[in-house]
């Protein structure tokens, strides 16, 4: 039974009971739920117990509850809250709610809260508009129950209201004056006594299945674990779905530490290519360098040169191919070991730098798997540090001996072809007009010059432009080996570092993945027991067609 306190609940029940066991007053009488039980006493005794669950049980002697058990439960406008949860707990095992009104404030604001919690439990709920005699004629009471009655269809969207207007201490009264309690007194025949009549007839009807109120009892007795066992099925997937979408988030998070690799090789690949650039512009310097050497000595003035390659036929390296190999393809050679051990160690460094960082932030995420990724094997850290140095590699195979020797052999091959058919007067002849200043000189020269010697001198720049395209090739070819070497370098660098994040990441992503099929199968097999209960609530909204 529930209600406001100072509704007159306790003196509704115990105008049932046909005895005052329960105390009434203006102020909360009623401070836990009490279960009111039969127990074969004398008249007007009572034994009441506190169970080991707490639950408040008196035992009476009261006929009616012999067929009934009688909950009394604090009022809805209780201070406690402990209160207020005990009755809310207890209304999903209650058959029936009686709810009493009092006549002197109907449908209060606690009143409507109550009901429409007690709605979500699909309950049977009978009204007692309690102290009605405190209306003064037919007409104000009838204006009373049209208001109850169209705000309750109106609040909890009901279409049948039932709804008894009493006066339970009239009631009470009445029964007290009848010596076998049973029935009340015909002298006690008008209006709101003879409702609660109605009233209790109503609740013996309600116990007994024959009868259609009987029946709805029943329905709504067998619904009622079914009912709560949609509020848990409910509660259930609300948690479900709600994990669900955090091992979801909880995957994402790893994919995106795996997928973040990607991100950094892109910030990498920028700085990367500036220490490209940085030994290639090292590469044509060189370069420039070595052609401007050959230049200076690829030239007929060199009659010394010249002479030692046509005539002398030496052996030894000259000073120019020297200066190559030693003050400008040696020093270069130095210096790109050095950037390519630089290139190497950045690389490395920043690896491992950002390999600690996605470790941290897993670990950080899901602490509890800390443990089980500390028993990596050596060779995965071993991957955040390890660079195949194909850069260097390019530079040792790179002989600056043999480059100068190369030279030195086009040098010679050069001058011989050139000036070796001439003999000394025509090679004289000849180197005699890269000296001479004015052009009227050089016509004089040329003059004394054979045939031989002219050609010579004229295709003299020809052969050496030959030379320099070499150079300038053999530059062109090192400079792309050694940046596809970098890039290669560069390119196993970050597949290391993405090995060691998919190895480190993987333990998570296999907890984050099991979690999401087992929480799959969850849903399906809420969702299975969803539909039998649907079932099985359909079985028994068809007890009432037979």
């Amino acid at each position: 039974m529930q209600g406001e306190f100072n509704s007159g609940k306790s003196s509704v029940i115990n105008a049932l009971l046909g005895e005052r066991y329960l105390k009434e007053g203006v102020v909360p009488t009623t401070n836990e739920i009490t279960f009111l039980r039969y127990m074969d006493l004398d008249f007007g005794e009572q034994r009441c117990e506190t169970q080991p669950d707490g639950q408040y049980i008196c035992y009476l002697p009261a006929p009616i509850l012999k067929e009934m058990t009688i909950v009394d439960t604090p009022g809805t406008n209780v201070i406690l809250q402990r209160q207020q949860r005990l009755t809310e707990e207890f209304v999903p095992r209650a058959d029936l709610l009686l709810f009493v009104l009092s006549a002197d404030r109907p449908l209060t604001a606690s009143e409507i809260a109550f009901l429409r919690y007690s709605q979500q439990w699909k309950k049977k709920v009978v009204f007692v508009l309690n102290k009605v005699d405190i209306y003064q004629n037919t007409r104000e009471l009838e204006e009373a129950l049209s208001f109850i009655k169209d705000n309750i269809q109106r609040l909890l969207n009901a279409e049948d209201v039932i709804l008894y207007p009493v006066s339970a201490r009239s009631a009470l009264e009445a029964k007290l004056l009848s010596p076998s309690n049973e029935e009340l007194p015909v002298s006690a025949s008008h209006y709101d006594v003879s409702n609660f009549y109605k009233l209790e007839n109503f609740l013996f009807s309600f116990l007994d299945g024959s009868t259609i109120p009987g029946m709805d009892r029943m329905r709504l007795k067998l619904e009622t674990p079914i009912v709560i066992a949609d509020k848990l099925i409910s509660a259930c997937e609300t948690l479900v779905t709600q994990d669900y979408r955090y091992a979801k988030q909880d995957l994402s998070a790893v994919n995106d530490v795996v997928n973040g690799v990607n991100d950094f090789a892109m910030n990498m690949e920028t700085e990367s290519l500036s220490w490209r650039r940085q030994t290639l512009s090292l590469i044509e310097t060189t370069t420039s360098r070595v052609v401007e050497q050959v230049e200076a000595t690829l030239r007929v003035s060199n009659f010394d040169i010249i002479a030692s390659y046509v005539f002398n036929g030496e052996k030894h390296t000259t000073p120019a191919t020297s200066r190559i190999q030693n003050d400008i393809i040696g020093p270069s050679v130095l210096a790109a070991q050095s950037i390519l051990e630089e290139y190497g160690k950045w690389l490395g460094s920043k690896n491992t730098q950002q390999g600690r960082l996605y470790k941290d932030s897993l670990e950080k995420r899901w602490p509890l798997l800390v443990s089980e990724n500390s028993l990596m094997n050596f060779e995965t850290y071993e991957l955040l540090t390890k660079v195949d140095q194909s850069g260097s590699q390019v530079i040792e195979n790179f002989n600056r001996s043999a480059a100068s020797k190369s030279f030195e052999q086009e040098f010679r091959e050069m001058f011989v072809e050139t000036f070796g058919q001439l003999g000394v007067a025509g090679l004289s002849a000849s180197l005699l007009t890269s000296v001479l200043p004015t052009t009227l000189e050089d016509l004089l020269a040329l003059g004394l010059c054979s045939a031989g010697g002219y050609l010579a001198v004229l295709n003299f720049p020809n052969r050496r432009q030959s030379v320099i395209d070499k150079v300038k090739k053999r530059g062109d070819t090192l400079a792309y080996e050694l940046e596809e070497a970098m890039k290669k370098d560069f390119t196993e660098a970050i597949e290391n570092l993405d090995t060691f994040v998919r190895v480190i990441s993987k333990p998570y992503q296999d907890q984050v993945q099991n979690r999401l099929n087992r929480l799959v199968v969850m849903q399906e097999e809420l969702s299975n027991i969803e539909r039998k209960l649907r079932t099985l609530q359909i079985e028994i909204q068809n007890l009432n067609v037979s």
